[in-house]
């Protein structure tokens, strides 16, 4: 697969020559081959998607030069991190170069005390990456149990193309004003909450949204021996949604793949009279709680938009109702509005008519 993001490789060894001067002669010029892993952390809400890639770069011992460019993508320079994964004692990044005869790239400068294969992780925050969920349930015959399916489907218009991706969603409300103002107010030089217009603004917005992003990622990694974790943080709450398995996201495409299975699923049927909402006829709703008795509960569901179905017992389907519903946590229900119900009869009867607790004030 072709990437537009590219890895190279520069290492600079220091020859030793009769010249007590002896400076870097030999230059090895290596492309990386492709990513060992990719995983996106896609935030709709921002529209900010945070990249983490592994590579394994080749280093010598001594100065070597690291490229990476971003050409025809919406990735943000600004945001681009390297880190070590071995060896992070014996290799000290001395800084960061955007040259400016290079568009779209910049050079990693690092001293390595360490030869050999280096696995690395570089990550950074791009755009144009989005995703949407859609829901569809299908009952029995006889409406009593359904077949509940989530999926989800990402849209990649971010200019590059990523390949065996693990995707992440996060899902809910972040309150990231405040999370900008507290880091403000922690560096302690400037008004606590800059304009929103700002350079500064927008940078300290990526940093809380990494913030963010890397909590979820711990609560995530403690619930593999617990029950996943809602964060809560103020009057946020947000879930990191893990897809199942890795995907290849081409640049232009979108793809829609399960997000959430569960069959036998219980649910009730409610009839409501409200003429004022409703109209004059009954309406009947079908309701089911997002939790553990209910083969859910997992995780709370985004929003998206629920199509329900009927078998119909001649190995077909009948099309019954949809609706959009909103962000659904743990615990909640899920109520569809499946219409009026034109087998169900309504005919207001009057039982009784009373008066009663009269007084009387007479005149004289």
């Amino acid at each position: 697969m072709l990437t537009r993001t590219t890895l190279i490789a520069v290492t600079l060894a220091a020859i030793a020559a009769a010249a007590p001067l002896a400076t870097a002669e030999n230059v090895d010029l290596v492309t990386l081959p492709k990513r060992d892993t990719v995983q996106l952390t896609i935030y709709n809400s921002e529209d900010l998607t945070l990249v983490r890639e592994t590579r394994h770069v080749t280093v010598k011992k001594g100065a070597n030069k690291l490229q990476f460019s971003w050409a025809g993508t919406m990735i943000d320079p600004t945001s681009v991190r390297f880190r070590p994964l071995a060896h992070d004692d014996a290799i000290e990044v001395a800084d960061t170069v955007y040259p400016g005869q290079k568009p779209q790239h910049l050079y990693w400068n690092i001293e390595s005390n360490f030869e050999g294969q280096l696995p690395v992780e570089v990550c950074y925050f791009t755009s144009g990456l989005t995703w949407q969920m859609d829901y569809t349930a299908i009952t029995d015959a006889a409406e009593e149990r359904m077949l509940f399916r989530g999926y989800v489907r990402v849209f990649n218009k971010s200019g590059e193309e990523y390949d065996n991706a693990q995707i992440r969603l996060i899902v809910g409300k972040i309150n990231l004003v405040e999370k900008i103002a507290a880091i403000a107010r922690r560096y302690g030089q400037a008004p606590p909450r800059p304009t929103e217009e700002s350079e500064r603004f927008g940078r300290l917005r990526k940093e809380a949204t990494r913030q963010v992003m890397d909590r979820a990622d711990g609560a995530m990694g403690e619930a593999a021996a617990a029950p996943k974790q809602i964060v809560k943080e103020g009057v946020s709450e947000y879930f990191m949604f893990s897809i199942d398995g890795r995907e290849t996201v081409p640049d232009g495409w979108s793809k829609r793949m399960i997000a959430v299975t569960a069959e036998d699923v219980a649910f009730d049927i409610v009839y409501r009279m409200r003429a004022y909402q409703y109209g004059a006829r009954p309406v009947r709703f079908f309701i089911w709680p997002n939790d553990a008795e209910h083969n859910l509960g997992d995780s709370p569901l985004p929003d998206g938009q629920v199509r329900i179905f009927r078998e119909n017992a001649k190995d077909g389907l009948a099309f019954v109702s949809q609706q959009k519903i909103n962000y659904v946590p743990i615990t909640d229900k899920i109520e569809i509005n499946c219409g009026p119900d034109d087998l169900v009869v309504y005919e207001p009867k009057k039982m009784s008519t009373a008066r009663d607790q009269f007084h009387f004030h007479w005149v004289g």
